[in-house]
């Protein structure tokens, strides 16, 4: 892994990972990126905004996780759709999203028929915080599934970051350890931004598995994407903190 050497509230973060990354749930996997008590619970993906989000299975192997955006936009990152064992992009009919997702049972499913990232996405230095602020990508699905999408939040850094609010942000993903249902973790907090490169810095509990999954502002019977799970930051004092790719980055380059 290449280290990286950035600020971050005056301590030095040591360690860039893409540590949600996708999972074939094989061997026993580390808990990276969850500190302290585990504060994931289970929700009910029959439920919007639950039920558009989904897994991200790969006939190559490994899973993500992603958000429907529009009825045929899958927003995820990016690391997830490139297969690092043979070097290449994954093909997009290799890619099926199964929305609402518990245990084999599901609300909707297509598969991929095109892909957009970020062009400055270099999938092979992944690690890297430079690559981590790139870390986003849509998938074009086959067909129009019949979903309530759900949006991306409206705004700059300030807007997004300083409408939290009281509750808080949710971050929603099928980690590895928990892979048959999607779990996640609510009233965690967005802590700001890196001061050299535009991730959101957040303390929610996520681990393998999750890359790609919302980081969401829920309030009543609305809810907003404000960034997509990438990895996580190991920082000077050993803590970890979870950065996504904030939506004002890319929302201009989306797919219309």
């Amino acid at each position: 892994m290449r280290l990286a050497h950035v600020w971050l509230a005056a301590l030095i973060a040591i360690g860039a990972s893409p540590a949600l990354a996708q999972t074939s749930g094989l061997p026993p996997l580390p808990k990276i990126g969850i500190e302290g008590e585990d504060n994931r619970i289970r929700v009910d993906s029959k439920v919007w905004p639950w039920i558009a989000i989904g897994r991200i299975n790969r006939e190559v192997g490994g899973h993500c996780t992603g958000t429907l955006i529009a009825a045929d936009k899958v927003l995820t990152a990016a690391h997830c759709l490139y297969n690092q064992n043979d070097g290449r992009w994954t093909v997009p009919f290799e890619v099926h999203f199964v929305a609402g997702y518990d245990r084999g049972s599901f609300a909707a499913h297509a598969r991929g028929r095109s892909f957009t990232h970020d062009p400055q996405y270099d999938p092979t230095n992944a690690a890297s915080l430079q690559q981590m602020t790139h870390d986003w990508a849509i998938i074009t699905l086959d067909q129009k599934l019949k979903l309530k999408p759900v949006p991306l939040a409206p705004g700059a850094a300030q807007a997004i970051i300083g409408g939290q609010g009281k509750a808080g942000v949710s971050a929603a993903g099928y980690n590895g350890d928990w892979s048959e249902i999607l779990m996640t973790h609510q009233g965690c907090r967005l802590l700001g931004t890196l001061a050299e490169r535009p991730l959101l810095i957040h303390d929610c509990d996520t681990t393998f598995g999750a890359s790609g999954g919302p980081l969401l502002r829920i309030e009543d019977d609305k809810a907003e994407i404000v960034g997509v799970l990438s990895g996580v930051l190991t920082l000077k004092d050993k803590s970890e903190k979870g950065a996504a790719v904030p939506v004002w980055t890319f929302r201009s380059l989306l797919p219309k």
